[in-house]
């Protein structure tokens, strides 16, 4: 541990850099299927059940942009730097987090829709 970097090595760091990537490239195919149900129940759906589809599309959408931000290839702009790898962790993180709540913001009105499409 050194005054730039008090939490760990270089090392650490970049693979944990590496594994929030990875888990943003997840996020992205989770949200990939997401918007693929959303987009096929909203078809059947009538006007009524629509709404909360839309509204999950809304937010899962709007959750893309953080995802996207954090699959981006920083690293590679200060490579070796642990400071700025431990400024690129905690962006990743907080990026992650913001996608986090959207999601759960979509995945709230969409199980508002999934009984409505389901009852009829």
């Amino acid at each position: 541990m050194t005054k730039d970097n008090p939490s760990g090595s270089a090392d650490a760091i970049e693979r944990r850099i590496k594994e929030l990537g990875e888990k943003s490239s997840q996020t992205l195919l989770f949200l990939s299927f997401a918007l693929v149900v959303v987009a096929t129940l909203k078809d059947k759906a009538d006007s009524s059940h629509q709404a909360a589809l839309r509204c999950a599309m809304y937010w899962w959408s709007w959750a893309l942009f953080p995802v996207l931000l954090g699959i981006l290839p920083l690293k590679e702009f200060r490579e070796n730097n642990p400071r700025w790898y431990c400024i690129l962790r905690w962006f990743k993180v907080a990026l992650l987090w913001v996608a986090v709540i959207l999601i759960l913001r979509g995945a709230w009105a969409f199980t508002r829709a999934i009984p409505q499409a389901f009852s009829n």
